[in-house]
């Protein structure tokens, strides 16, 4: 299945980028769809990348944890495209790719291209809530990454999930 999905958002391209490329291992500070996240530990293998990959908290208890690598990324296009490395066993391909293009100097526009392929009879069955689950994630992503970029803070629904964290005491964890 492909995924795709744009918007435009009222930033620079370069503070734009910032936060999807350069800061990509940052993607828990500001989507509530990721409750935490951290750097992938190793060295880069796509040209200028400013970290190898992440790895990201879902708050899905099927999948808890997901592990991305950045396979290609271009500061000077801003674009990048990063896979899932460590999946479960019904996805064979999950890849992702974003671009950040300038519309003028104070506004942008941001687009993702996603493919999820699954594979054996739960991938079939998982295959529908998936498509479901991941409409609705990237829509709320695209306006967590508006409000962020926008203003500079995390949505009211992120700063939320942050709240309710720290309320229990404890910070979002990652586990590998």
């Amino acid at each position: 299945m492909k995924l795709s999905n744009d918007i435009e958002i009222v930033a620079p391209a370069d503070a734009v980028w910032d936060v999807i490329g350069r800061r990509f291992d940052k993607i828990g500070d500001w989507a509530t769809a990721v409750p935490s996240s951290v750097a992938l530990p190793g060295s880069t293998t796509a040209d200028e990348a400013p970290v190898a990959g992440r790895v990201c908290q879902t708050g899905i208890r099927m999948v808890p944890n997901v592990t991305e690598a950045i396979v290609a990324y271009d500061d000077s296009t801003r674009s990048l495209t990063y896979e899932a490395t460590q999946k479960p066993r019904f996805l064979s391909v999950a890849r992702n790719h974003w671009t950040v293009t300038p519309v003028d100097e104070r506004r942008s526009m941001v687009s993702y291209d996603a493919e999820v392929t699954t594979r054996g009879v739960l991938g079939l069955l998982a295959g529908w809530w998936m498509l479901i689950t991941l409409r609705r994630a990237g829509r709320q992503v695209l306006a967590d990454l508006t409000h962020y970029v926008e203003h500079g803070v995390p949505s009211p629904r992120k700063q939320a999930q942050l709240e309710r964290a720290a309320r229990r005491g404890r910070h979002p964890t990652i586990h590998r």
